[in-house]
């Protein structure tokens, strides 16, 4: 029997190829651990909504973590189980500064993903969902709904801008003073949640609950909201296309994950 209790797995630049899809060997070697009795988590940085396919295509059984580790999402009862959303004044004061310099934003609302500006990511994720089956589709909300937005939780921030000297400026003059968590996934783009939300202890509030050691859990990852994971868990695995300082921060490397990373290192480290 493997001394691994669960696997937790990024998505993008992990679990999925560069063409967003899960190559037929991961699939296995995760059904393998499955039917070993380990258990296997999407712990990922994207909306509930847009993990959930790749959730129902691997016919797990767990909830998912998502947003950055923001919240646990139960997609058998189709709801968020807990979390901890973006504090509402400074959130409020965040709003006003992006509209008034333009900056594009992605919300991630317990009912969708709002949005101002940022338009190419919007017209991606509408294609996308136009392919998916009506219960798996995504909702998104213009600017127009945004005092709406407001009167829910906003579950995570996403910040955009094609000139990266504006977005870094834009952190430093405005977001700096903020109670905001934030990693930057490009140059262009940087995300925010709240204070003590990051993947790392979202895995780690799920595995008490199940009664599972943070020394039991394996991690794959690729990027900087992945070493939370990576620092807590038994065995962390970066992916070889993940930056070197990535690298530095886990226990193994393994292939690209276009490469069938994860499924060489299950085989490797982890199955029996």
């Amino acid at each position: 029997m493997s001394e691994y209790k669960a696997i937790a797995l990024d998505m993008d630049g992990t679990l999925l190829t560069r063409d967003h899809k899960i190559s037929s060997a991961t699939r296995a070697a995760l059904a393998q651990a499955r039917a070993q009795g380990i258990k296997v988590l999407l712990v990922t940085g994207r909306h509930y909504m847009t993990a959930r396919p790749f959730h129902h295509e691997l016919a797990l059984d767990t909830p998912l973590i998502c947003s950055n580790g923001a919240y646990l999402y139960d997609p058998v009862q189709n709801r968020i189980l807990s979390g901890d959303p973006l504090a509402a004044a400074p959130l409020s004061e965040l709003l006003t500064a992006v509209e008034t310099q333009q900056m594009g934003a992605l919300f991630h609302l317990s009912e969708g993903i709002g949005y101002i500006g940022c338009e190419e990511h919007v017209t991606r994720i509408r294609a996308w969902s136009a392919n998916q089956p009506d219960h798996l589709k995504i909702a998104i909300h213009p600017v127009e709904e945004l005092a709406g937005w407001l009167d829910n939780p906003v579950w995570k921030l996403e910040l955009f801008n094609q000139d990266p000297a504006r977005l870094h400026a834009f952190m430093d003059e405005v977001v700096e003073q903020m109670p905001f968590t934030r990693d930057w996934a490009a140059p262009y783009a940087v995300e925010l949640v709240q204070p003590g939300c990051s993947k790392g202890n979202r895995l780690a509030q799920w595995a008490a609950s199940q009664g599972i050691a943070m020394e039991q859990v394996v991690a794959f990852g690729d990027n900087n909201n992945d070493i939370s994971m990576f620092e807590q868990v038994g065995l962390a695995v970066a992916m070889g296309n993940a930056a070197s300082q990535i690298q530095n921060h886990a226990d193994q490397v393994t292939a690209d994950h276009n490469e069938d990373g994860i499924a060489l290192a299950l085989q490797r480290w982890v199955l029996s």
